[in-house]
This record gives C-alpha cells, sequence and structure tokens, in this order.
C-alpha cells in the first residue's frame, strides 16, 4: 500500500509586513515545502546498468556516477524520513513505463511538442515562454529556485511547463536543459503536476526529448523520477503555499549535470557531459520562467497559476529565491541589475512582474504567469 513520503517536514514560515515598493503584498502567509509522491505501479522498475540512458551511442562505456562529488548529506532514497514501502529494490530505478506509448501514439506531434526553444516559437506557432534571463558575460555552472506549481486543466495536445533554463551555443547548435514543474496530459494522460525535464544539443531540431522518452538522463534515485507527481497543488486565493525547490548543477569533476530536489538534497539523478558540446564545459546562459503550447490557431493553455503578475502574491504563481552558480561553483542569490524580463505574447495572455529583492522570505522572486487565450503570439 503506497504512502506518501515527505521530500521535507513541512516548515510554516510566517512573515511580517512587507515594504511598500514589495509586489507580494501580503501582511500574513505560510509556506511549505511541497511534497512529491513517490513511483507507484505506473513506473517500471529495471537494472540500473540497464536503464535506457546507457543506449545512447555516446553512453556505450558510460560509467554511472552514484552521486555528485559536491553532495554532503545526500539522499538518494526517503529512508530516513519514514519506512520504504514504495519505490524500487537496490540495484532498479524506476522509469515511467507508459513513455514507449506515448511516443508511439503521438509520434506525428512530438517533435512539435519538443521544438519548443523561444527562438523559434515564429516557425512553431502556439508556443509561447516568458521568463527572466541572466546577461552577465559569463560561465555558469548551475540554478536554484522554488516554484509555486498549480494545477490545471488542459486539453491532450497542450502543455505548460515552470521551469529553470540551462542554455549555451548558437540557435542551430543549441544546448539546452530544462527542468522544472507542469502539466503535460501528453506525456502523462492527466492534468496532474509533475516533475519535467527536456534536453536538446541542436536546439530542438533532430536531438533530445521530455524526461526519458529517449536515451540520454541517468536515473540514479530509486524512489523518484521524472514524472513523480507534486502534491498538494497551490490554489488561487490562498495565502498558504507549497513550494518546490529544484537544483541543477554541474558536477566539477564529472561535468555532469545533477539534478536535485531541496533543501534535503535528494539526488534524482544527471544529464551526462558526453550528450553535450557547448553545456560540456558550463552554460552561457540561465533563464527562470513559464511555457505553454497549444496547436496552432487554438487557445493558449493557461500558464502558472491562469492568472496575470498583476493579481499578486495571493492568485499569481510566482518563483523565488533565485539564485545561479558562477564561474567559481558559487551559489549565490541573482542580482536584479543583472536580469532581464523576456516575453514573446501580449500581456493578456502572459505576463512577468520582477522588482528585485522581496524580503527574507522570498528573497529574488517575480510574478508571471496568465489566462492564455485567442491572439496570444505577437
Amino acid at each position: 500500500m503506497a504512502i506518501v513520503i515527505f521530500l521535507v517536514l513541512s516548515l510554516c514560515i510566517t512573515c511580517c509586513k512587507v515594504d511598500g515598493r514589495n509586489i507580494f503584498e501580503e501582511n500574513d502567509f505560510t509556506q511549505h515545502n511541497s511534497i512529491m509522491l513517490p513511483v507507484d505501479n505506473n513506473f517500471d522498475c529495471v537494472d540500473i546498468y540497464k536503464q535506457p540512458a546507457l543506449q545512447h551511442p555516446l553512453l556505450k562505456n558510460h560509467n554511472i556516477q552514484l552521486s555528485p562529488t559536491f553532495a554532503k548529506n545526500t539522499a538518494q532514497s526517503s529512508s530516513s524520513y519514514g519506512e520504504i514501502v514504495n519505490g524500487c529494490p537496490e540495484g532498479k530505478v524506476p522509469i515511467y513505463n507508459k513513455t514507449k506509448r506515448h511516443q508511439n501514439s503521438t509520434n506525428s506531434s512530438f517533435k512539435l511538442q519538443t521544438n519548443e526553444f523561444w527562438k523559434h516559437s515564429k516557425s512553431f506557432p502556439g508556443y509561447n515562454a516568458v521568463t527572466l534571463d541572466t546577461t552577465q558575460n559569463m560561465i555558469f555552472h548551475g540554478a536554484f529556485t522554488g516554484i509555486a506549481g498549480f494545477n490545471l486543466s488542459l486539453q491532450d495536445n497542450q502543455y505548460s511547463i515552470s521551469s529553470i533554463w540551462i542554455e549555451s551555443g548558437s540557435p542551430t547548435e543549441l544546448n539546452s536543459i530544462k527542468l522544472g514543474v507542469g502539466v503535460h496530459p501528453s506525456l502523462f494522460g492527466d492534468s496532474q503536476l509533475r516533475l519535467i525535464g527536456s534536453w536538446t544539443v541542436d536546439g530542438y531540431r533532430k536531438t533530445g526529448c521530455y524526461n526519458l522518452l529517449c536515451s540520454g538522463f541517468v536515473q540514479v534515485n530509486k524512489e523518484y523520477a521524472f514524472g513523480s507527481v507534486i502534491s498538494p497543488a497551490n490554489t488561487i486565493g490562498s495565502t498558504s503555499k507549497y513550494i518546490t525547490f529544484l537544483k541543477i548543477k554541474q558536477d566539477r569533476s564529472s561535468g555532469h549535470w545533477w539534478l536535485t530536489i531541496q533543501p534535503e538534497s535528494i539526488q534524482i539523478g544527471y544529464w551526462p557531459k558526453e550528450l553535450f558540446t557547448h553545456l560540456s564545459k558550463g552554460a552561457s546562459l540561465i533563464r527562470f520562467g513559464g511555457q505553454t503550447l497549444s496547436p496552432p490557431n487554438k487557445d493558449s493553455p493557461p500558464m502558472g497559476s491562469g492568472r496575470l503578475p498583476k493579481e499578486k502574491y495571493r492568485n499569481s504563481a510566482f518563483m523565488e529565491k533565485l539564485q545561479i552558480i558562477d564561474s567559481e561553483y558559487n551559489e549565490l542569490d541573482v542580482k536584479s541589475k543583472d536580469m532581464k524580463p523576456y516575453k514573446d505574447t501580449n500581456s493578456d495572455c502572459y505576463d512577468l512582474m520582477y522588482h528585485g529583492y522581496e524580503g527574507p522570505v522570498f528573497k529574488q522572486a517575480f510574478l508571471y504567469g496568465g489566462p492564455g487565450g485567442r491572439n496570444c503570439d505577437i
């Protein structure tokens, strides 16, 4: 019988009255760390050394790194939080078992769904994004943020995802990793909020995919994986919010890009250095924000909570505690002077509001999202 395993004990934080400049205008609110449900019977347990990633031509002789060298108190399972009831046995890792069916059944539209880099949005109508981007001329080795996720009612051919982007290279040679939470019915068959990732080495032209729909990402955790449900989702109008804290960090020694659930440092797995041309040396751009896709000439789906930033903290989606990992592997709060908002849509569909530092709880944070609808492409 499956039970819910807490990634983190729920921690309640109370905030004092905020500065008048602050866009998170709540006098009293609470925050809780989100819960990720352990894998269930929607996942297959496969031998860690026979997982799909190792079928990639560049990973034929790959030696699996079981934990990153930067990890101190790594939690590869939730055994420290209680009895292990779900998950895979030792030596096996969970792989979402509907990937083959989804790949076959959506083959005609899958290329469109993975070609989502914002510079190609005009070539693929129906894709939209609003992001907060770094502007420094430097090498990055990762990023961190807390995301307030919401369940959204979407159609099978739509998605809405909130992510960290890690990127490097020109548009035709773009190396990109995206990590976040979102709703993607064509991948999972429902509108639940789930952990989602993607990657490419050529701007999504011929390489890359979501999650483990192709060989690439190496899974090491036996209880949590791409496709794990994030619960509970946030509620519009509530002053009590649930936050999912995600980090992607390049290992200084191996060069692999590790996915970590914070603050308990649960290592899920990594994108191997061997997959990449430009990202093998680090990233040139970090982006935080939301992205949506809908078929051309159809209404765009909601992003974030489905409400615009002008509705503030109580109703809008947000990302908080934004950090970058710099060229010396220091984990630093972003600075407002080094960040620039981007959007490829009109402000009635989606928008982003960023004023920099929002106090000791949110730190560097922004509001984003919107209802979508008709004529969202600029």
